[in-house]
């Protein structure tokens, strides 16, 4: 005899509700309109400060620079001088390249060394030799002269050195006396190493250093220039 099977029970649970898909918000990003006025004006500004940069760095004009050692007082060659390109600078005020032909035959108021710019103030028209000056020629052996390499335009003082006083001499009394000079040329030595220089002395001492000179009793001092 079979067995009827028993009626299940019904199923009273509730269906677990489908899960809901996940909805991003979109995000809002507020700009501020003051910053990126900010950033407009930055850019501007720095591409304003590299544009007048590349100006100022880029733009070079053509001077005048010293070839070689230019000693003072010495007059311009062609030789001495040469072109250069540099940037401009308020700072620096060198003589223009097209003055070059201009600066040739004056005489140098400094030294002038190789590589430096060539300045208004370093060369002037002004001869050596003043009004109411004489020139003396004077021929010195290398004890009677400084080590030093004389230079046109340089101030000296030169004294008289007798080797021996001569008895009964006028000039005995003149030893150790001493006058203010200017250098306007060196000779090269002779033989001997003597050198002639030619000195620039007041009209009134121009007698008294000849005589001196002719009897070979002169030694040189170097000036200290002023500071």
């Amino acid at each position: 005899m079979s067995t009827a099977p028993s009626p299940s029970a019904p199923d009273t649970a509730h269906p677990a509700p489908a899960p809901q898909p996940l909805v991003r918000q979109p995000v809002v990003r507020r700009r501020r309109s003051s910053w990126i006025a900010l950033g407009t004006a930055v850019i501007c500004v720095c591409g304003a400060a590299g544009g007048w940069l590349y100006t100022v760095t880029s733009h070079r004009e053509p001077v005048i620079a010293v070839a070689r050692d230019v000693p003072m007082g010495a007059e311009l060659k062609a030789e001495d001088l040469i072109e250069a390109q540099i940037a401009t600078d308020p700072a620096l005020k060198p003589v223009p390249a097209g003055d070059l032909k201009k600066l040739i035959g004056k005489r140098t108021t400094v030294g002038l060394s190789r590589g430096s710019l060539l300045t208004p103030s370093s060369v002037t028209d002004e001869p050596l030799v003043q009004a109411g000056e004489q020139l003396v020629g004077v021929s010195l052996t290398p004890a009677r002269l400084p080590a030093t390499r004389l230079s046109p335009g340089q101030k000296v003082k030169v004294i008289h050195t007798p080797k021996e006083p001569v008895t009964g001499s006028s000039d005995d009394n003149t030893a150790g006396q001493t006058l203010q000079a200017t250098v306007i040329e060196v000779g090269g030595p002779d033989n001997s190493g003597d050198r002639v220089v030619d000195l620039a002395v007041s009209q009134l001492d121009g007698t008294r250093l000849a005589t001196w000179a002719a009897s070979g009793d002169v030694s040189l001092v170097i000036v200290p220039a002023e500071g």
